[in-house]
Parts: structure tokens; sequence; C-alpha cells
């Protein structure tokens, strides 16, 4: 085995998050009277609050419109998360408990704030189960850029070689590649393209299938 240390993403591979976001961001944008669209989602995941904050500024018209559609929808998601909480994905502690009896460290590099990966980790008894966190609000760009996996290779102190991303993404799994990780896709919100396929060591359906490639 060469995989020394996974880097995860957070948002639709950790933790079932992603619908929560997509139906926060479409009642936000019904309550101001435009629509929130799959191909505005699909623009937007994985990336940085700088990024997200330009792009609904060039979608409505302004920074204040912009900030005001934001506010809504992280309060949105707030209310969500308090009354219902959120689950993690399928296969995770499967996964996680065969990285502790390999020896494999662990990282997550989310494009979210580090307060929300913080809550999200507390809400769901997950922090434990990770060395190491790089956010989104700790790096100066956002996926599909390479920093936030460059950093979390620094974090592991491995070759990239010897680390594999996890991402639901295709602009996670686009990152992953610039930064010359190897990658696996497991989809959430977005199916895979053409182009994340080719990117790819594989892509599978949870997050324990993982497990046979670690073992190669």
């Amino acid at each position: 085995m060469t995989t020394k240390g996974i880097i995860f993403d957070m948002d639709g591979l950790l933790v079932d998050s992603e619908k929560i976001y997509y139906q926060a961001n479409v009642r936000a944008a019904k309550e101001m009277g435009f629509a929130f669209t799959p191909a505005d989602h699909q623009a937007i995941l994985g990336t940085t609050d700088a990024y997200l904050r330009n792009y609904f500024k060039q979608k409505l018209g302004s920074a204040d419109a912009a900030a005001e559609f934001i506010d809504r929808s992280y309060r949105n998601v707030a209310a969500v998360i308090a009354t219902d909480g959120v689950a993690i994905k399928p296969g995770l502690v499967t996964l996680l408990d065969y990285s502790d009896a390999h020896g494999i460290n662990r990282v997550i590099a989310s494009s979210n704030f580090r307060s929300m990966v913080d809550d999200f980790m507390q809400s769901t008894g997950l922090q434990a189960r990770f060395d190491q966190v790089v956010a989104g609000d700790e790096v100066t760009h956002g996926k599909p850029h390479p920093e936030i996996f460059l950093k979390a290779l620094d974090k592991l102190a491995l070759p990239a070689a010897n680390a594999l991303v996890l991402e639901d993404s295709p602009n996670g799994v686009m990152a992953a590649n610039q930064a010359a990780i190897p990658v696996i896709m497991i989809p959430d919100l977005i199916a895979p393209t053409e182009v994340t396929q080719q990117q790819t060591l594989a892509t599978v359906a949870d997050l324990a299938q993982v497990i046979p490639y670690l073992e190669k």
C-alpha cells in the first residue's frame, strides 16, 4: 500500500450538506425574486467565499444584493442544521476505521469557513477522527486552484504520490489533478463528466468503496 495520507473534502463528501446548501440557496433566491439554478450551484461548488460573492455580484448586479443573498442562505442553512442536524455520508465510518487500523493519516481540505468545518465536525462527532484541517478562509485561491490541496499535502508531510484526495465535485477533482495528487470521486449532487473521469483513479458510489484502492 502506497497511500499514507488521505485528503478529504467535507461538504457532500463527509457530510450530507450539499442538499442543505442547495435548498437554502433556492429559498433565499425565491425570497429575493430571482432563480437559483442547478448551473449556479455547480458553478460555486468548492469555491471560496470571495468567489461566491463576486459570482453573485455579477449575477445580481451589486455587491449589496450578493451579500444579502449569501446572508439569507447562511441563515437558512443554520436553521436547518439547528433543527435537523446533518448526516454523515455512507461508508465514512468504515473508511475511517480502516485508516486507523492501517496508520493512514487524514486531513480535511474544505472550501467552507473554518468555523463551519468545526461546527459540522462537532455536530457529527467527527472532530476526533481527523488530524488536521485546511479551510477556505485559510487560502487565497479556491478550487479548482490546487492551493488548498497543496497546503493539505504539506500538513501530511508526504509526497503527492503517497497521498489520496477524495472529492465529490468536478471543481475539487480538477484541483487535485492540478496538484498532481491522485484523486477518487464519490459523486454527490453532480455526476462525473468525461473530463473528471479522465482525471480520477476511479469513481465509486460510497466511501467504503475507496478501501480496495488503498489495498493495491
